[in-house]
Protein backbone atom coordinates (compact mmCIF):
# COMPACT_ATOMS: atom_id res chain seq x y z
CA UNK A 1 0.00 0.00 0.00
CA UNK A 2 1.11 3.55 -0.70
CA UNK A 3 -0.32 7.05 -0.34
CA UNK A 4 -0.88 9.04 -3.52
CA UNK A 5 -2.95 12.14 -4.30
CA UNK A 6 -6.05 12.43 -6.47
CA UNK A 7 -8.63 14.97 -7.57
CA UNK A 8 -11.95 14.56 -5.76
CA UNK A 9 -15.33 16.29 -5.70
CA UNK A 10 -18.69 15.99 -3.99
CA UNK A 11 -21.17 14.38 -6.39
CA UNK A 12 -24.90 15.10 -6.68
CA UNK A 13 -25.63 12.45 -4.03
CA UNK A 14 -23.40 14.21 -1.50
CA UNK A 15 -20.51 11.74 -1.59
CA UNK A 16 -16.90 12.86 -2.06
CA UNK A 17 -15.52 10.64 -4.82
CA UNK A 18 -12.62 10.46 -7.27
CA UNK A 19 -12.96 13.07 -10.00
CA UNK A 20 -11.25 10.82 -12.56
CA UNK A 21 -11.16 7.11 -13.29
CA UNK A 22 -9.62 4.92 -10.60
CA UNK A 23 -6.39 4.21 -12.44
CA UNK A 24 -2.85 4.79 -11.25
CA UNK A 25 -2.17 7.24 -14.06
CA UNK A 26 -4.79 9.58 -12.50
CA UNK A 27 -3.09 9.59 -9.09
CA UNK A 28 0.01 11.57 -8.23
CA UNK A 29 3.06 10.98 -6.04
CA UNK A 30 2.91 14.43 -4.42
CA UNK A 31 0.17 16.84 -3.47
CA UNK A 32 1.95 19.51 -5.50
CA UNK A 33 1.76 17.39 -8.69
CA UNK A 34 -1.93 16.75 -8.10
CA UNK A 35 -2.62 20.46 -7.51
CA UNK A 36 -0.80 21.29 -10.75
CA UNK A 37 -3.01 18.79 -12.56
CA UNK A 38 -6.15 20.28 -10.98
CA UNK A 39 -5.06 23.73 -12.12
CA UNK A 40 -4.49 22.42 -15.67
CA UNK A 41 -7.92 20.73 -15.74
CA UNK A 42 -9.58 24.01 -14.78
CA UNK A 43 -7.49 26.14 -17.18
CA UNK A 44 -7.88 23.83 -20.18
CA UNK A 45 -11.63 23.26 -20.02
CA UNK A 46 -14.49 25.70 -20.33
CA UNK A 47 -16.70 26.33 -17.31
CA UNK A 48 -19.63 24.71 -19.13
CA UNK A 49 -17.60 21.56 -19.85
CA UNK A 50 -16.49 21.27 -16.22
CA UNK A 51 -20.05 21.88 -15.03
CA UNK A 52 -21.35 19.15 -17.33
CA UNK A 53 -18.87 16.69 -15.81
CA UNK A 54 -18.95 17.63 -12.12
CA UNK A 55 -22.20 19.57 -11.79
CA UNK A 56 -22.50 23.18 -10.69
CA UNK A 57 -22.14 22.38 -7.00
CA UNK A 58 -19.60 19.62 -7.55
CA UNK A 59 -17.35 21.98 -9.46
CA UNK A 60 -17.11 24.16 -6.35
CA UNK A 61 -15.84 21.17 -4.33
CA UNK A 62 -12.98 20.00 -6.57
CA UNK A 63 -9.90 19.43 -4.42
CA UNK A 64 -6.89 17.18 -3.98
CA UNK A 65 -7.05 14.45 -1.33
CA UNK A 66 -4.59 11.76 -0.20
CA UNK A 67 -5.58 8.30 -1.42
CA UNK A 68 -4.62 4.83 -0.17
CA UNK A 69 -3.42 2.98 -3.26
CA UNK A 70 -2.27 -0.48 -4.19
CA UNK A 71 1.37 -0.76 -5.27
CA UNK A 72 0.35 -0.45 -8.94
CA UNK A 73 -1.32 2.93 -8.22
CA UNK A 74 -5.06 2.22 -8.30
CA UNK A 75 -6.97 3.55 -5.30
CA UNK A 76 -8.29 1.07 -2.73
CA UNK A 77 -11.60 2.92 -2.70
CA UNK A 78 -13.37 5.80 -4.41
CA UNK A 79 -15.25 7.35 -1.47
CA UNK A 80 -13.84 9.89 0.99
CA UNK A 81 -15.05 11.60 4.15
CA UNK A 82 -16.44 15.02 3.37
Amino acid sequence: MKIMYALTFVNKDGFRILAQANQGRNHFKTKEEANQHLKAVIQNNSPSTLESIYGKEGLKTLEVRPVNCYDHGDAMGIYFDN
